[in-house]
């Protein structure tokens, strides 16, 4: 994991003197080293985090032994030692490294290469002799690549504010804002925050050359579900499970796992110390919420491998001092609460001397853990089967702990689309200016709720959700060095949960019921049979708290707020005192419009030396 930025210009002269700059703005993703290129018409720069080869020869940006290929990337590439073995007799490896395995697909196979990887990555190959960039992206964003172009330069970075420290200055793209605030989506296509800054997609690739930029698609998970072979469901599962990890475990460094009390975590840290996946005795962290833990189920499940995970208290406090640094390094909107306690986390990770730390999202979009696609599981059986319908209505009424007229209202609200991606009451329109409501149509097709199941979970996995939760752990843990893995998103393991029958995915009315039932082979039933936990943090209570109300009124009244004419300021006003007053069970809404005003604090009122970027625990 590292930080890139590149330019390749007609006019490279205007920006030499910012390259100082760009190192030190991305340093904290690549503390081990920092280098550059510099030739007439290109600029690489590299900020390194050694994970693999630690040997200076490995560091970036790397040439092939002929000097007609040069490359910046970060990422991993999980299986480099299989292709570094085919490789053999047509690349003179100098390296142990797998940026050296890259350049010599891309000499041997071409773009062609990118079908043969695993592993999470965003990269640029630059052709000298051609005068041309190849860049592409992993197939499900786990790694961020943006560009700006113009009609003489084309910059690109692994943070906007790489492009920012060349010298660039955005406006913020109020399209992205207006969508953000009306449905709560981000990340879901090429567009930023920042008006005309961009991001190559998930499994996405493109070239420039000569002032023409050219994106193509070269991946896709719809076209990639491979039909279920005749095989022991169970055997195949847990098989595609542990060489997940087991790729994903590849490292000369220690490793970390991120734990909660969810099945998932606990199915990561159950392999990794059943099967002894790992090369390092792995240490567990936890988020600890002031007034809000999962302690008590986290200390049973680790109790039957006779270890403790290692408790990270997250307070009050800590939320009010990271508030700004946080909204630096995401560069949008935080998705929540859990987003500041995993910042925290990273920090502790750190600080013990981790560089990697295993999470285990994935699981959940890929085998149906949400309330909204088991909803859609029994929508679908409403239509077409009534009667085993109302069997798995029980069910579900009696696993989720909701009533079977609940469920029918939840059932009839999913066919109207009336909720955001993560399951919240779509915002009310009425809280933004008039001016902002009636700007430009927004340019984007509203998720669908009531496509199929198996359309939903991949709209989950590539489009609405993933990239979203990538980019929010890729910069909360790369703000302090640390790189996250997430051995459930390799691509062998997800195409072979879709190819499942569905039925799998809600036996007996659970959710991720396959799963669960491959679990109890590891973890006690408790844990493996244990209901989702919906409620991960104390967001809604805290925002209430004494300290945290005045920091909120403090944004919403300022004269800042009032100046900058996104919201219509007496909506905002009636929204929160509802809020307060318990009229509201959601903090969404609230959440959403200081995201909003601290980012416009941070990157509009600012200039890049004056933002606070220490993060500050108790």
């Amino acid at each position: 994991m590292c930080g890139i930025t590149g330019i390749i210009s007609r006019d490279l002269n205007l920006r030499k003197s910012k390259i100082k700059s760009v190192i030190e703005t991305l340093n904290h993703r690549g503390p081990d080293n920092s280098n550059f290129f510099l030739d007439n018409d290109i600029m690489f720069s590299h900020n390194r985090l050694s994970i693999i080869d630690l040997d200076k020869r490995s560091n970036q940006p790397m040439f092939d032994k002929e000097k007609e290929n040069c490359i910046v990337f970060n990422g991993e590439i999980y299986n480099y030692i299989e292709l570094k073995k085919i490789l053999l007799p047509h690349y003179n490896f100098q390296t142990s490294s797998d940026t050296e395995v890259l350049l010599a697909a891309y000499k041997v196979w071409g773009n062609k290469m990118l079908e043969k990887l695993k592993g999470a990555f965003a990269f640029c190959i630059y052709n000298f002799r051609d005068k041309k960039a190849f860049m592409a992206r992993d197939r499900f964003g786990q790694k961020p690549f943006y560009y700006y172009k113009d009609i003489n330069s084309f910059v690109f970075s692994s943070e906007i504010k790489g492009i920012i420290a060349l010298g660039y200055k955005f406006l913020p793209n109020l399209n992205s804002w207006k969508k953000y605030l009306i449905n709560g989506s981000t990340d879901d296509s090429s567009n930023t925050f920042f008006e005309k800054v961009y991001q190559l997609r998930p499994g996405e690739m493109a070239e420039y050359k000569l002032g023409k930029f050219k994106i193509n698609r070269w991946y896709n998970l719809s076209e990639n579900i491979k039909k279920l072979k005749k095989t022991d469901i169970k055997n195949g599962l847990i098989q595609h499970l542990k060489e997940s990890i087991e790729l994903n475990s590849r490292a000369d460094v220690p490793i970390a796992i991120s734990l909660s009390g969810g099945l998932d975590s606990n199915l990561l840290m159950s392999l990794c110390y059943k099967k002894k996946l790992l090369k390092y005795e792995p240490k567990c962290f936890t988020v600890n919420f002031e007034n809000f833990s999962e302690k008590k189920l986290i200390n049973f499940s680790t109790k039957q491998f006779n270890f403790k995970s290692n408790f990270v208290n997250f307070t009050k406090n800590d939320f009010l001092n990271i508030f700004e640094p946080i909204t630096w390094s995401l560069e949008s909107p935080p998705g929540g609460l859990m987003n500041f306690g995993l910042s925290k986390l990273s920090h502790t990770v750190s600080k013990q001397n981790f560089k990697i730390l295993l999470s285990g999202t994935g699981l959940d979009e890929g085998f149906g853990g949400y309330e909204v696609h088991h909803l859609q599981y029994l929508k679908n059986l409403k239509m077409n089967d009534p009667k085993k319908f109302y069997k798995h209505l029980y069910l579900f009424s009696k696993n989720w702990g909701i009533s079977k007229k609940d469920i029918n209202k939840k059932i009839e609200n999913l066919i109207n689309n009336s909720k955001t991606i993560d399951g919240y009451d779509l915002t009310k329109k009425s809280i933004l200016n008039s001016d902002i409501l009636n700007s430009e149509k927004i340019s984007y097709e509203d998720f669908n709720h009531n496509s199929s199941l198996k359309n939903s979970l991949i709209d989950y996995i590539q489009t609405s959700k993933i990239p979203k939760v990538n980019r929010l752990i890729d910069r909360t843990s790369m703000a302090h060095s640390v790189e996250t893995r997430f051995p459930f998103l390799e691509h062998d393991l997800l195409e072979y949960a879709l190819s499942l029958d569905e039925r799998v995915y809600f036996l007996n009315g659970n959710s991720k019921s396959i799963l669960r039932y491959v679990a109890k082979d590891f973890l006690n039933k408790k844990i493996s049979y244990h209901k989702k936990i919906s409620v991960q943090t104390p967001q809604t209570e805290w925002l209430k708290s004494k300290k945290i109300k005045e920091f909120i009124e403090d944004l919403i009244y300022s004269k800042k707020f009032k100046e900058r004419g996104i919201f219509n300021l007496s909506q905002v006003e009636k929204n929160w005192k509802n809020f307060l007053s318990n009229e509201t069970n959601t903090s969404f809404f609230i959440w959403q419009i200081i995201s909003t005003e601290m980012w416009f604090k941070v990157f509009t009122d600012k200039d890049l030396k004056s933002v606070n970027k220490k993060y500050l625990f108790e």
